[in-house]
């Protein structure tokens, strides 16, 4: 565990001129906070292997957060919060299609201009033949499924009670016709293409197969089943528009002119068309953690930790945190008015701070495991918001988090003495004074595969030799079969898989997969493997350490992105792609996961807004794990960096980073260069068979980093950093 200080500026009354703070407080006081959260986990009609256990934990953790927790002076008050769900406590009832169609015509009928709408739904998503021909360009609806949906028999009614995405997109535009601004979050999923060669213990789906859908005797179901897989074949590129851009579930975001009278939208999507999103214990690593969506749980964690950003740059931060956790799949994706404030906040500087409760002899602060915060947790003892670090009285120490909540204790810490609960000051803040960063890469072992015990075994006694060896240049943490993890082992054969190529392998291989178990074998995507010979143990024992090594510097690169301590007004990088067969540079939006082929080039243009000297390394990392080196450049202040950087070849296809690092130099320094972080990719083995400041955390990857270590909120001789992830998707060219 790395531990990093955030140097975080406060916003006192030279940041915000009184005009500017009254002006935004009088919209803020005048307009009314809505919110609508529809929770599906049980499905009467459908197989109990569909039910789901995240959707109401996902509604119960948003509708706290929204009532305790969105910052001042924006308000939801409890009688403008609508949840629709099962077994939590202030429901208004089940999320039933008529309940969920009335609840959005209340909406409608009640808000006003400037109101603000937040919309929510966690569920399953599906998709059926569309009812009405030529209205959809993959012939498909998407819909989201109420608990009271009944089997799919009419084609021309479609799945009964189902919310079809044109009947979602015309209540939102009843809505937004009063003028109010609408966010609504998709947590759901349409259908998924992947294989998923490993079961995940932890990880639900949130899919339902479209057969589960379909009633009427077994020769109307096979019909019905094949005129949807008729029209699945059928559509081409799936999930993909005419330029290879992908394609959100719910097409709400309108695509011509509209009346300027007419509320903005945001919306937020958990996958695209074709993928799964899952629901798990979150978060990781938590004891008895309670089953939430991925995707609401990271979009809360995240606006948790910084409440004042746009809807793109949460995005990003979304984006980001999928990275460092190792997923490539699924894809979210966001539209609308993305650079607006959420909720329609100030613009200010995001404070990690929060009240000091004393009550019955305990001190607790209104911030937890949302905000990462986890026991042992140090925080520092300010007489007011406003106080300057130097002013701490002392410090306190998490001993206990719930998501939004954390018991706190005072200890001693940075030579300052542990305080007396009754000798902290009154209205006293506590600030973070640390952040944490995992380096330690979990690790599933294989499961048990008929047929190959012997491999398997062989497999498990070559993971335990190395998760105890020492220099090996990685750092891992290996658990059960199906448990969460980062990476999953698993031994199999190549032609076993659906989809494989005509001559793949019958060898018994060792797999590297994702943290969802998928294997994607489409689109020249293939996961690195390695052969396992029974006799040659040594080979094995080689090659799975250079692919460890390889994979845990990747993605322990990726892990940084949560310690930025530099905002886009100090220091803006932005890529660009130049298409092959295009003229233009085509801006590469943080919050969106471009499909980029062989002969598209990425620019770069970075400029220091700063009056300090900036260090800028840029890396690619591929789908393989390889890492790029490509740049190495001194910003003086106000200077700009604009260049060419790479083009895409055909060695490798699949999800991959670019990675831009940002280090304050200070004067007469060497200029930071990360080229000691290039690596090759992860070899696929066919044949048979390697007191921190922000600069030593990068280097620190490169030589596996220990445990923990730490850099105090007052030690200023670290210089500021930030790793900033732009991800995309290498894919062959039509």
């Amino acid at each position: 565990m790395i531990k990093l200080t955030r140097r975080t500026l406060l916003v006192g009354t030279s940041a915000l001129t009184m005009a500017g703070m009254v002006s935004f407080r009088t919209i803020a006081a005048s307009r009314t906070y809505h919110a609508l959260l529809v929770a599906c986990t049980e499905y009467p009609n459908l197989p109990q292997r569909n039910w789901l256990i995240g959707p109401k934990n996902d509604a119960g953790l948003v509708h706290e957060y929204l009532l305790k927790n969105v910052p001042d002076p924006v308000r939801f008050a409890p009688e403008n919060v609508t949840l629709l769900a099962k077994d939590i406590p202030g429901a208004n009832g089940l999320p039933t299609h008529a309940a969920i169609k009335a609840a959005l015509v209340d909406l409608a009928a009640k808000v006003q201009r400037d109101d603000f709408v937040y919309l929510h739904l966690s569920g399953h998503g599906a998709q059926q033949p569309e009812r009405v021909k030529g209205d959809e360009t993959d012939g498909l609806d998407e819909i989201f499924l109420p608990v009271d949906i009944d089997k799919w028999i009419n084609r021309d009614a479609g799945v009964p009670n189902a919310l079809v995405d044109d009947e979602i997109g015309a209540a939102l535009d009843a809505i937004r016709n009063k003028g109010a601004f609408v966010w609504v979050v998709f947590d759901c999923c349409h259908s998924g293409t992947a294989t998923r060669a490993v079961e995940v213990d932890d990880e639900m789906e949130r899919k339902v197969e479209f057969a589960d859908l379909v009633g009427g005797s077994e020769a109307e179901r096979a019909a019905a089943i094949k005129a949807y897989d008729e029209v699945t074949s059928a559509a081409g590129s799936r999930g993909v528009d005419d330029n290879g851009t992908r394609k959100p579930a719910f097409n709400l975001t309108p695509t011509g002119g509209e009346p300027i009278t007419k509320g903005k939208l945001v919306a937020f999507y958990a996958a695209q068309t074709v993928e799964t999103t899952p629901e798990m214990p979150l978060p990781k690593g938590t004891t008895d953690a309670p089953r939430f969506g991925l995707f609401t749980f990271t979009i809360l964690s995240k606006l948790a930790e910084n409440p004042n950003v746009t809807y793109r740059q949460l995005g990003q931060a979304v984006l980001q945190q999928y990275a460092a956790d190792s997923r490539t799949r699924p894809t979210p994706l966001f539209e609308g008015e993305l650079d607006a404030r959420v909720f329609g906040t100030d613009k200010t500087d995001a404070v990690m701070q929060w009240p000091v409760v004393i009550k019955d002899g305990e001190a607790t602060i209104g911030a937890g495991l949302l905000h990462r915060l986890t026991p042992g947790s140090k925080l520092a003892i300010l007489p007011s918001a406003l106080s300057p670090l130097s002013d701490a009285v002392g410090y306190l120490e998490v001993q206990s988090a719930r998501n939004l909540e954390s018991r706190v204790k005072p200890v001693e810490f940075d030579n300052k003495p542990a305080l007396k609960l009754a000798d902290i000051p009154a209205n006293a803040y506590a600030r973070v004074a640390e952040i944490a960063v995992d380096y330690k890469l979990v690790v599933a072992r294989p499961a048990a595969t008929k047929g190959l015990e012997k491999e398997t075994a062989l497999v498990n006694s070559v993971l335990d030799e190395l998760a105890t060896a020492k220099e090996t240049g990685f750092n891992i943490e290996l658990v059960d079969p199906g448990k969460s993890a980062e990476l999953r082992f698993a031994v199999m054969r190549e032609n076993a898989i659906a989809g494989a190529a005509k001559d793949a392998t019958d060898k018994p291989a060792l797999w590297f997969l994702p943290a969802s178990g998928d294997v994607t074998l489409k689109d020249g995507s293939k996961p690195p493997l390695i052969i396992i010979h029974m006799d040659d143990g040594k080979k094995l024992v080689e090659a799975t350490t250079r692919n460890l090594r390889t994979i845990f510097r990747a993605t322990g690169l990726s892990r940084l992105a949560a310690a930025s301590d530099y905002k886009p007004e100090d220091v803006d990088v932005q890529f660009q792609v130049k298409r092959r067969d295009k003229d233009g540079l085509e801006p590469l939006q943080a919050s969106v996961v471009p499909r980029v082929s062989p002969g598209d080039e990425v620019h770069v243009l970075a400029r220091n807004g700063s009056d300090l000297l900036v260090d800028i390394n840029v890396l690619y990392v591929g789908s393989d794990y390889s890492i790029t080196h490509i740049v190495a450049e001194r910003l003086a202040p106000q200077a700009t960096l604009e260049e060419g950087l790479l083009a895409f070849t055909d060695t490798s296809f699949g999800m991959e980073r670019m990675i831009a690092v940002l280090t304050e130099a200070p004067p007469e320094s060497e200029k930071e260069d990360l080229s000691f972080l290039a690596q090759d990719g992860v070899a696929s083995m066919t044949r048979g068979l390697g007191p921190a400041s922000f600069s030593d955390m990068l280097t620190d990857i490169g030589m596996a980093p220990a445990t923990r270590s730490v850099m105090r909120l007052a030690d200023k001789s670290g210089p500021k950093g930030a790793v900033m992830i732009f991800p995309m998707e290498t894919v062959p060219r039509a």
